[in-house]
């Protein structure tokens, strides 16, 4: 407001009608207002410098003042608000002060006598109500597009008919990022200009460019040919677009149809020739071929791009328009056009008479539809969208955007629209808006104000004693595996050497090929049995004789392996039966996953060939694939996994095709996995292969090719295998079985024992986990009704969401916390800055000074100081909550948080909850500041001067019943600058 910057002249004001009563007369101004403007006032306001483009020598007497309505209720708020007179006048007494106030307002009052309320001819829906017009016009189940204004979705349908208390638990989340999507195919219009407060429903800001004329005919257009405009989703299909059936009549049945459609969409009657229109309209589309439906629709999306539906007109100056009044009130508290019983009462004349009046706004409030007001009215009376664009530095509040997709600014938003939906359904004091007994929050938000938001320590001094018991048990268990082994290798190398020379003498002289696995079976025993710890499983038809497994459409697999396995060899001897016969075929090895590598073998015309995966697949024949394959045949099978990636295979000794690229086979631990088998290729009716498996060994190094031909020509022996239990005795089979059991039992239990834990590593785990628990928590749409323990929170003020959209991305801003106090809360806006006013700056030791030392040095500057001088108290009451909202008594720097004040310089503070003890104390200046706030927000317009007495009056009127929400917003509608607006 203007008179805000003249601190000069609203001294001289202030002690000039100190004397005036309502019936001022000229020797008033001469005898005592003459002289204080001399003393006072005119080194300011009337010499060679004017302050604040006002000049005091204008105002000759009262007569002059009277012409001035806005400066009249300007110099009444600063004097209400105690900015006057400046701290370097003296004071007034409340006597002096209130009857001031008091022949003020009745100047005001006669200064205001002959205006009428302002008029706006026509005005546009905002996209809100154009979406929620669409939706009850055609009784949608969906919005029609997506609505990133509408801050809270209710998952709880908790405003329900005639609700009038809150769950103590609720399901909200905020869409607002993002929002759900409406009709396919449907773009909305851009996003409604704000106006300075917040709202988007204001008059001078709904124009209607040319642009946007072609958008809301495309709009029109789109909604009804989208794909999403069916039965299923449009309530009145039946009634309205469905095909008649047995009217001969059709024009009509057009109109019958567009009659009651056109009168809500046109928000009132319709004349004559413009419903004959719509029918000549609908009528030509018939007759060009189009359908019933498609002509009904061609109708509606004329007229969804008529300007009598895309405008809010009002009726002349001196008229009074029922229709009008009826659209007012639901587009104030549904956002939408009337419905038939709104349209009735208007219709009938009833709407003006009070008794119905007061009837049709309690059924509009207990109405679920009031649910638009609130999506509506408190965000944009609090700002909160502001908060959704909120981006704390990273390095400072890391767990704000933990979840990209959902910031803690949409947990944060709902708190405080959860407070105003409780006031409002439960008919609470405006007051409680601002320290509630009570507050509804998430997990999440308890987690935010209540924790250090760290995990819980680790318990480092249990995790280092554990691992020093796991290292004593490691160790001793190794030792006595190191016992038995060396007890075990006692035993057995002499007689592994005994068999070596018996074996070298049956060669004659020829070094025998000790080839000792990594794991080996030879199938003379039970399958169940243990061989190295590997715990063999048969699958499909298999049975054991003979020494032999065979295999009839069958795999064996294990189901623990002891360590992370890279074999480098597979070894197979098998015999294989009736090889003539169609199909058959043996399985080398098969790991995890696609991982496979096969000797298959016979087929109709036998032939050999090996396929694998991991990026090699190839089937060819073999040397020595022909039709004269024998009967059964004995095969010893090598692969052989080379260090340079390729596989090579051998049949009986000798390289059996070309090395191909394949890599080695990988086992990891505990993990299940195909050995041997067999497969049917190719897949059809016919008799299968018999495969009989003598011993298979696997070898975790590359076998030569001297080896492996070693190996087939027998000239080869595992002293490990048959041949060392042949050559023991029964005492030492005995002794080397208990020995082996004691080694079997001793790894196992030092492969039990748990690895030691790094404290680095469970440190992140802990922080992992804890952070974790937190993007569960934001992503959480259950809250809770719980006491106000701590009087530091809850409210409108003192919630996250304000703090954070009033901070910056790195430190707190006490103006924009104070702006946002003084304008929401108390309605008295600051003037913008001057434009010669330079930026905060940054001293050398601005690191060292508290946020309140650098705005001293920033209020040194004159042009300053005014406007800090108001709104420093009032951002310094919430310095101790951060840029996030989380309470801190210390800066980073170490520094106290000083956020004590003064407040209309009458109120000391020394902290955020005597501050809003202060705010209860003035809930009558809070409900004047709310009111106004409503009152502009149902006008859809600037208020003025004479819309301040209308407050007064509301004020008045409520203060009996403590100012409570829906008593107030009910005044509002019943207040003659509502009733008489346009």
């Amino acid at each position: 407001m203007l008179v805000k910057e003249f601190s000069c002249l609203f001294g001289l004001l202030l002690a000039w009608h100190a004397w005036l009563v309502p019936t001022v007369v000229a020797d008033d101004f001469d005898a005592f207002l003459q002289p204080l403007l001399t003393q006072h006032c005119v080194r300011c306001h009337g010499g060679d410098e004017v302050n604040g483009k006002v000049n005091l020598r204008e105002i000759a007497n009262s007569a002059q003042l009277l012409t001035r309505p806005q400066l009249i209720e300007d110099v009444i708020e600063v004097i209400d608000f105690n900015e006057m007179p400046p701290a370097d006048e003296p004071a007034l007494d409340d006597p002096t002060r209130l009857r001031l106030i008091a022949h003020l307002k009745g100047l005001l009052r006669e200064a205001t006598a002959s205006q009428t309320p302002p008029r706006t001819a026509v005005w546009r829906l905002n996209r809100f109500q154009y979406n929620n017009v669409l939706k009850d016009l055609f009784q949608l189940d969906r919005d029609v597009f997506a609505l990133p204004e509408k801050l809270m979705t209710r998952h709880s349908n908790y405003v329900a008919a005639g609700a009038r208390t809150m769950p103590d638990q609720v399901q909200v989340a905020s869409h607002a990022l993002q929002p759900a999507a409406g009709f396919e195919g449907v773009k909305p219009f851009p996003k409604d200009l704000r106006a300075a407060h917040g709202f988007d429903n204001q008059s001078n800001q709904l124009n209607l460019s040319p642009l946007l004329l072609d958008a809301f005919l495309r709009l029109s257009i789109s909604i009804l040919e989208s794909p999403d405009f069916q039965p299923q989703h449009v309530g009145i299909w039946n009634e309205f677009f469905q095909e008649p059936v047995g009217v001969e009549d059709q024009a009509a049945e057009i109109k019958r149809r567009l009659t009651p459609f056109l009168r809500r969409a046109f928000r009132g009657p319709v004349e004559e020739a413009t419903l004959e229109r719509y029918v000549a309209y609908g009528t030509a589309k018939l007759a060009s071929g189009l359908s019933f439906t498609e002509s009904m629709k061609k109708v509606t999306s004329a007229i969804l791009s008529s300007p009598i539906f895309l405008f809010r007109v009002g009726p002349p100056a001196a008229e009074q328009d029922p229709y009008a009044l009826a659209a007012k009130l639901s587009f104030l508290l549904w956002s939408s056009c009337p419905d038939d019983e709104l349209l009735r009462l208007a219709e009938t004349g009833e709407l003006a008479e009070p008794e119905h009046l007061n009837r049709t706004i309690e059924r509009m409030l207990a109405d679920p539809k009031i649910e638009r007001f609130l999506d509506t009215f408190p965000s944009q009376w609090m700002q909160l969208e502001n908060a959704l664009a909120a981006t704390p530095d990273p390095s400072q509040a890391r767990l704000f955007s933990l979840d990209e997709n959902r910031p803690a600014s949409l947990q944060m938003v709902l708190e405080p629209l959860l407070l105003f939906d409780t006031v409002f359904l439960e008919d609470r004091p405006l007051v409680e808006l601002i320290a509630p007994n009570f507050s509804y929050q998430s997990d999440f938000l308890k987690t935010w104000y209540t924790t250090d938001l760290q995990p819980p320590p680790i318990p480092a001094e249990e995790i280092v004693a554990q691992n020093q018991r796991n290292d004593v048990e490691r160790a001793r268990l190794q030792a006595l595996i190191d016992t038995n082994q060396a007890e075990l290798d006692a035993l057995i190398e002499p007689i592994r050497a005994r068999i070596l020379a018996a074996r070298k003498q049956e060669l004659d002289d020829r070094q025998p090929v000790d080839l000792e696995p990594y794991s080996a079976w030879e199938f003379n025993g039970d399958l169940e049995d243990a061989v190295h710890g590997l715990h063999l499983k048969s699958h499909g038809e298999v049975e054991f004789k003979d020494g032999q497994v065979v295999l009839k459409q069958a795999y064996l697999l294990s189901e623990k392996i002891p360590f992370d396995l890279k074999a480098k060899t597979l070894e197979v001897w098998c015999h294989v039966h009736n090889l003539d016969k169609p199909g058959g075929g043996v399985m080398g090895i098969q790991g995890p996953g696609d991982f496979f590598d096969t000797i298959v073998i016979g087929e109709r015309q036998p032939r050999h060939w090996i396929s694998g995966s991991n990026g090699f697949s190839r089937t060819e024949d073999f040397p020595g694939s022909t039709p004269e394959t024998k009967v059964d045949e004995m095969l010893h099978l090598v692969m052989v996994y080379a260090a340079d990636g390729t596989t090579t295979l051998y049949r009986d000794g000798q390289p059996y095709g070309g090395p191909y690229r394949k890599g080695e086979a990988v086992f990891p631990k505990d993990r299940s996995f195909v050995l041997f088998g067999l497969r049917h290729l190719p897949p059809g009716p016919s008799k299968y292969l018999d495969v009989s498996l003598d011993m298979a060994r696997l070898y975790d190094r590359a076998l030569t090719p001297e080896e492996v031909a070693e190996s087939a020509s027998g000239n080869h022996l595992y002293v490990g295998g048959k041949a060392l239990r042949e050559a023991m005795t029964a005492g030492q089979k005995q002794t080397r079985e208990v020995l082996e059991q004691a080694l079997d039992t001793s790894q196992a239990a030092l492969k039990a024992v748990p690895a030691n834990r790094d404290l680095a590593q469970v440190r992140q785990e802990f922080q992992r986990r804890f952070d974790n628990q937190l993007v569960n928590q934001m992503r959480s749409q259950s809250f809770a009704r719980v006491a106000a323990e701590d009087p530091r929170y809850g409210g409108v003020i003192t919630n996250a969401a304000v703090a954070t959209m009033t901070s910056g991305p790195q430190r707190t801003h006490p103006i924009a916390r104070g702006a946002w106090v003084i304008e929401v809360i108390f309605n008295d806006p600051p003037p913008p800055p001057p434009n010669d006013v330079p930026p905060l700056s940054e001293e050398d030791n601005w690191e060292d000074l508290t946020i309140r030392e650098q705005f001293a040095v920033h209020r040194e500057n004159p042009s300053c100081a005014g406007c800090h001088s108001r709104l420093d108290p009032l951002g310094f009451a919430l310095e101790n909550f951060d840029i996030t909202g989380r309470w801190r008594d210390q800066y980073a720097n170490g520094r106290d948080v000083d956020s004590s004040g003064k407040l209309m310089k009458k109120y000391e503070f020394d902290g955020i909850v005597r501050f809003k003890e202060t705010l209860v104390q003035e809930q009558r200046r809070f409900a004047k500041a709310f009111t106004a706030h409503l009152l502009r927000f149902a006008l859809s317009r600037e208020l003025r001067p004479v819309d301040s007495l209308a407050i007064d009056s509301i004020v008045e009127k409520t203060e009996p019943d403590e100012f409570k929400l829906r008593s107030v917003l009910r005044e509002v509608i019943l207040s003659d600058c509502f009733l008489q607006a346009n």
